[in-house]
This record gives C-alpha cells, structure tokens and sequence, in this order.
C-alpha cells in the first residue's frame, strides 16, 4: 500500500443515513480549556507566563470553563513543581475548575510525573491526558514499531488506573486515521477503563462533514459497548474551520470541546475560546454569564503577552465598530441603540456595545449616532460639517475634532441669533 494511501479521509467516509448514529445533543457542553498546556506549545506566545500569571489566568478561566490542561509534567521536574503549585492554588480558592495534564501514552517518563503530582497532593484526582497516533503512517514516519507502541498505552493505562486517576485517550490524528486503525487503538484504551476519549484533528484538516462522519462511526462502533466513555473533541484552526468543527461534533453529541485563549497552539493555533464560549451559549448548548469576557481577555492578554487583535471576533476592539453609512442607519434608528439588522447577536451578551468611527465612507447617520453617543443632539448643518471634514481626512476623525466642530457649529448659531 503507498503511503498517501494510509492517510484517511474521513471527509467521504461511506457510511449512510440508515446506519449512521447520531447522539442526543447534550443539553450542557463542557468545555476543556488548553491554554497553559497545548496553547503554550504554539509560537504565538513569546514570553512564557510566570506562576504567578498563571494563577491569575486560572482564576478567570474557572469562571468560564469547567476544566483546563495546565502542563507537560514530564518535560521538566521545574514544570511539574510549578503544576503541583497551580494545583495548590485551585483547590486553596476553591476554584469550580477541574485539572488535568499531558502525557504522551506510550512514554511511561511522560505518565510517571502525573502519578507523583497525585501522590504529593495526598491524591489529588488529576485526570491524565494521554495521547498516542496509533496509525500505521506514523508509525512508517517516525521508524516506530506499533505493536510496541500498543503494548507501552496498554501499560501505562493500567498503571494510571491503578493509581485511581481519571484517564482521557486521546487519539492523535484522529482524523488521518483508518476506521479499522482508529477502532484498535480506541477499544484498548476502553477495555482498560479510560473514562473518556477523545478524537483530535491534530492537523486541522477536517470539515464539518469528516467531524460528523467520525462521530457517528464513533457512536455507533463504539458507544454501543462502551456507554459510560465520555467523548472529546480536540481541533485545531490550520483551515480557519475549528469553531465550525467543534460546533458540528456537539450538536453530534460530543461532551466536551477543547479551545484555547486567542486561539494560540501549533501551527495556526487551536479553537479560540471567547468565540465557542459564545456560539455554544447561542445554540443553547451552554448558558453561561459572558458580561466580563471582555475584562478575562484583557487580563490574558498582559499574562500571556499577546495583543488581542484589532478584529478578533467578539473581543477585538473592532468586533462593534462600524463607519459606514449603510451599516449606521439601522443604529441610528433603533431604539436601544443597537440593530439586529448586521450584529449577529447583541454586544450586551459579552458586555459590549456597538461602536461607531467617523471617517470618509460615513453618512448623515453614522455622524448623528456618534454625536448622540457622545450627548450631543444632531443638528442637520453641524452633521454637515463634520461630514465635510470627515471626507478630507484619510483616517478617522476624533472624538475631540468632532466635539470642537459641534462646539463651534452651536456658537455660530448662537451669535447669528
């Protein structure tokens, strides 16, 4: 068999409505938040967070997620004394956070840390992220010999379980991964006990179509004999297509999605977490508060010595700013002061509110809404004339320009009378 022929797709993976399973949509997502663990791993993050300012970022996620990946113990004994004091600081301020960490399963020096983290914090239930490609083409790739690979994941599980903690297998390029390949490598991990799974698109290669087709193969390969796993999906952005491919594996009926701060990971980055949070709370797959995401992002920003980007959705400081004319007219007619007409959803949710720029493709109504939100009543000639001005600059004009410009309008007016 060539080797491209080892690469799956399960984008035309033939499996029929008659035999396909879908599961019940889950009335709650949870959501996994990756950020101090597969988020770091990325380029995007120049210089790495301090203990310090992974406390505080822990602190605010706890209010947003249900559980998080804090680290790679086995990387460095450093790294596992600073996880076992995150975890210190979690169960001290009570955080409503579950923890886990990384490892990968057929390295027994990835899984022992894990172990040692649970014993030195009088058995502190960490679940075990571990992770094995269990494909044949990796196995060619990297001069692996699979059965051994198997043999190592079957031992470290068991011994994971012996220890008493939470185990997730996850299955590494899951979606480049044979149905015949993908099921060995998963039932073993089952058969041992793992309480959860998870299906990753380590490459972000996949569609909303491949998702859909490996769940319900999933389902109904596999959760028919094992219905107490609980399943994961983890995704990556490389086709800008990770929002959209975790929305599409929960409404499947995935338990738990995977994302991270700013979308930060390897490559392109993985699923950006401000943006699911909202889509999940929108398809009713979670109903949680998002008035601070604004503040959290803010302070993830400094932790994480990232800019948020200028039109990141949702969060970006453009995410509600408009100039247009066009796109004006509707805000200046409604009531509350904001449209439905272009917003997809009200700024209230995430504790925004619309924003308008004044600049040369504005209109008579994009000038009346800033003068408004700036307590100013619109008189047609003052609109005129910052207008006027606005359509000889190249940028934006400012609020103070706009203000002297109202200011001066009115004292005309004033002496004319």
């Amino acid at each position: 068999m060539k080797e491209n022929e080892l690469i799956y797709n399960w984008a035309k993976h033939p499996i029929g409505e008659s035999k396909a399973v879908k599961h019940s949509a889950n009335q709650h997502v949870d959501v996994d938040d990756e950020t101090l663990r597969d988020g770091l791993q990325g380029t995007q993050v120049e210089s790495h967070p301090t203990t310090e300012g992974k406390k505080i970022y822990l602190d605010w996620v706890s209010r947003f997620v249900e559980h998080a990946d804090i680290g790679f113990p086995g990387s460095e004994e450093e790294h596992q004394k600073e996880i076992e004091e995150l975890i210190k600081y979690a169960v001290t301020r009570r955080l409503d956070i579950t923890l886990s960490c990384a490892a990968r399963g057929a390295a027994l020096e990835d899984v022992k840390p894990i172990i040692d983290i649970s014993h030195n914090l009088d058995g502190y239930l960490l679940e075990a992220d571990i992770f094995l490609d269990g494909s044949t083409y990796r196995s060619l790739k990297e001069g692996w010999d699979r059965k051994e690979k198997l043999d190592k994941l079957s031992e470290n599980i068991k011994l994971l379980k012996q220890h008493k903690l939470p185990v997730m297998f996850v299955a590494e390029r899951a979606t480049s991964t044979s149905p015949e390949e993908l099921f060995e490598i998963c039932q073993l991990a089952a058969d041992l006990g793992v309480e959860r799974i998870c299906l990753a698109d380590t490459q972000g290669c996949a569609d909303p179509q491949a998702i859909t087709n490996i769940f319900r193969w999933g389902f109904s390969e596999l959760g028919k004999k094992y219905r107490e796993i609980i399943w994961d999906f983890h995704g990556h952005n490389d086709l800008n297509l990770g929002v959209a491919n975790c929305l599409t594996a929960v409404q499947e009926g995935v338990n738990r999605i995977h994302a991270t701060k700013f979308c930060i990971g390897e490559r392109a980055g993985n699923v950006d977490l401000a943006t699911i949070l909202l889509i999940l709370n929108l398809h009713g797959f979670r109903n949680i508060d998002l008035q601070r995401l604004q503040e959290f992002s803010r302070v993830a920003s400094d932790v994480l010595h990232i800019a948020i980007p200028q039109n990141a959705p949702v969060i970006g400081e453009s995410a509600f700013a408009t100039s247009s004319g066009v796109h004006s007219a509707p805000l200046d007619k409604s009531e509350d002061e904001v449209s439905d007409i272009y917003f997809p959803y009200h700024p209230g949710l995430v504790g925004r509110k619309p924003k308008v720029e004044v600049g040369r493709f504005s209109g008579a109504a994009t000038v009346r809404y800033k003068l408004k939100s700036l307590g100013i009543q619109p008189i047609d000639g003052m609109v005129d004339e910052i207008l006027h001005e606005a359509k000889n600059e190249r940028g934006f004009i400012s609020e103070t320009t706009i203000r002297n410009i109202a200011q001066r309008y009115l004292n005309n007016q004033h002496q004319e009378k």
